[in-house]
């Protein structure tokens, strides 16, 4: 249903579930749990019997994941899953002998006068869920404009004055420019297309793949450019729901990068978007993974005067991009069966773990979950073994609300999600940013802290964001980090939000055992001796080696594992979300 428009002034410390449930209770409804689909069954569909492989696959995932509302990948947003006429359809162009990636599944649903889009809607609509068409608004996986690259568009090849001219002098760049109108029409005779032909409930509009919309150094300059866009889509969309006599709008969602930073590193302005009321929801997405870092309350406080759900993108994946050591020992089926390097990009989620990250997540204001890079594991993939679909239910029932995730132990898992980015600077890849540290999107990771000669007996910090203990609870559980390089007579202090950890509390020993290749030591610390945590935390470490060496110690992943957490006096219900300070205008009503 429509959200209700807040009018007045005011500003007031209330927690993020009960604005929350203020918001839901006057719409009658309940957030939506969004499961995202990258039409991985196109691509192992058979010659024969494609309609029926396509919904078995359907009722897969419907029995593995618990989800409202269905994203099923459309367009790129030129070239198009369906049977587009103002788009391109994936393989087409290349011919009949082409029979690679989507096209096989394409052509064999077409030979049955269908396409994966409208079994989609048929099949997901009479199971009661919500169907949206996703739309990658400028996914550039061909790192040419190359007529054999099917996923080129021929837009692009046509038309490469559109390319983005990016500030580094790339010359792998082929995402188009959405200052130009004619870029801009194209695309939006694509979405009119999807929203008028087919039996959607909406659209998901997917700012992250690759969030190259303007040039890199020009976001927020042109933001107004794309805000303009996003209300020609709203329009358009109304004008659909009219016409089809639909009795609500239909739902426009939107997928945006991971901080409010890196929204207007890409020329989105998600707040100006909420104000005039377009969204429906709004998905915090990292690159392609889960991040219990993200600062979701920064999002939930222009969300939720909006009566829009703050949603939060958890993909199968945990680990960084980084592929280099040490080695992970200790993950025998949450590892991916395609990185066998063993490294962090091969880490794979575990319950544990995703009840940690969730555990933020709601905590500092997020409605539901969103699930990424799921709904490719269903078919005969490597990654699609029966241990890892059992794996991948485990992980996504553990989430489906606050109260499930404290049903069990929770892992928050900090990664070093930066590292190795500068390595994949272009040409090798073309992604919008490649700096150290940063995320793909342009967002600053957790560090690396490095204890080279400059740094020899200063203290270093490691911010880390944690759901549990910020109320004053005391915790069952262990705290875990290493430090490579670190040998066991080096002095290594620990203190924690300041507050320094008496040495005899501190267990250190070789990191072999759980983390290979490297040498250094696991440092472990039970959360019963740890000084109080406060939800957004900081781990102090000073380290002074006792004598040179030509390798600098470093510490990079920091584990906590909660068993429990008992009730104080005084403290609030650990499932209870933390306060945040919401302020609400009138402007919220335009």
């Amino acid at each position: 249903m429509y959200a209700e428009r807040v009018h007045g002034v005011f500003a007031l410390f209330i927690s993020a579930s009960l604005c929350a449930g203020l918001a839901q209770a006057k719409e009658g409804r309940t957030p939506r749990t969004v499961f995202n689909d990258d039409a991985q069954m196109l691509m192992e569909a058979p010659a024969d019997g494609a309609t029926a492989f396509v919904e078995n696959w359907l009722d897969k995932e419907l029995a593995a994941v618990p989800f409202s509302t269905y994203v099923f990948l459309a367009a790129t947003p030129d070239i198009c899953t369906y049977e587009t006429k103002a788009g391109e359809v994936y393989g087409d162009r290349l011919g009949d002998k082409f029979n690679s990636g989507w096209a096989k599944g394409i052509r064999s649903l077409r030979r049955e006068r269908t396409d994966a889009l409208r079994i989609v809607c048929r099949h997901m609509r009479s199971h009661g869920k919500e169907v949206l068409a996703a739309i990658r608004m400028s996914d550039t996986h061909h790192r040419s404009l190359a007529a054999g690259d099917p996923l080129c568009p021929q837009f692009a090849i046509d038309h490469p004055q559109f390319v983005i001219k990016q500030p580094d002098g790339r010359t792998n760049e082929t995402a188009l420019d959405y200052s130009h109108e004619q870029v801009r029409r194209h695309r939006l005779r694509i979405a009119g297309e999807i929203v008028n032909e087919y039996d959607v409930d909406g659209l998901e509009l997917n700012f992250v793949r690759w969030a190259k919309h303007f040039p890199r150094d020009q976001g927020r300059e042109r933001a107004h450019v794309m805000t303009d866009f996003i209300g020609d889509v709203r329009k358009l969309m109304d004008a659909a729901a009219k016409r089809k006599g639909r009795p609500k709008r239909m739902t426009l969602g939107v997928r945006v990068p991971e901080s409010i930073a890196a929204c207007w590193l890409a020329g989105v302005d998600i707040e100006s978007w909420l104000k005039r009321g377009w969204l429906d929801y709004v998905v915090v997405s990292t690159w392609n993974n889960t991040d219990p870092q993200l600062r979701v309350d920064d999002f939930a406080r222009i969300a939720k005067p909006a009566g829009v759900d703050t949603i939060v993108v958890m993909g199968n994946m945990i680990g960084s991009i980084y592929s280099g050591p040490p080695t992970i020992l200790d993950r025998p089926v949450a590892m991916s069966a395609k990185h066998k390097s063993g490294s962090y990009l091969a880490m794979l989620l575990t319950e544990s773990e995703a009840r940690g990250a969730a555990a933020n997540y709601y905590a500092w204001g997020a409605d539901s979950i969103s699930f990424w890079n799921v709904g490719i594991h269903f078919g005969s993939e490597s990654t699609a073994a029966p241990e890892q679909q059992a794996r991948m239910a485990r992980w996504t029932s553990a989430v489906r609300s606050s109260k499930q995730v404290y049903q069990g132990p929770r892992t928050y898992r900090y990664l070093p999600m930066g590292k190795g980015m500068a390595t994949r600077k272009p040409p090798i890849r073309n992604y919008p940013w490649y700096d150290e540290g940063r995320s793909p999107l342009g967002h600053v990771s957790s560090p690396v802290l490095t204890f080279d000669k400059d740094q020899v007996g200063k203290r270093a910090v490691f911010p880390f964001r944690m759901a549990d203990g910020r109320d004053g609870e005391r915790l069952t559980g262990e705290m875990t980090f290493w430090v490579y390089h670190l040998q066991a007579n080096d002095e290594l202090r620990v203190d924690i939000n300041g507050r320094s950890v008496p040495l005899d509390k501190i267990n250190r020993v070789a990191a072999g055992k759980r983390r290979g290749g490297l040498p250094g030591q696991r440092v472990s610390i039970q959360l019963r001796d740890c000084p109080q945590l406060r939800g957004d935390n900081e781990l102090g470490l000073t380290v002074t080696p006792r004598d040179k060496r030509p390798t600098a110690p470093y510490m990079e992943e920091l584990e906590v594992v909660v068993q429990s957490a008992a009730k104080e006096k005084g403290a609030t219900r650990r499932a209870e979300p933390t306060k945040i300070y919401i302020a609400v205008d009138s402007e919220a009503s335009r």
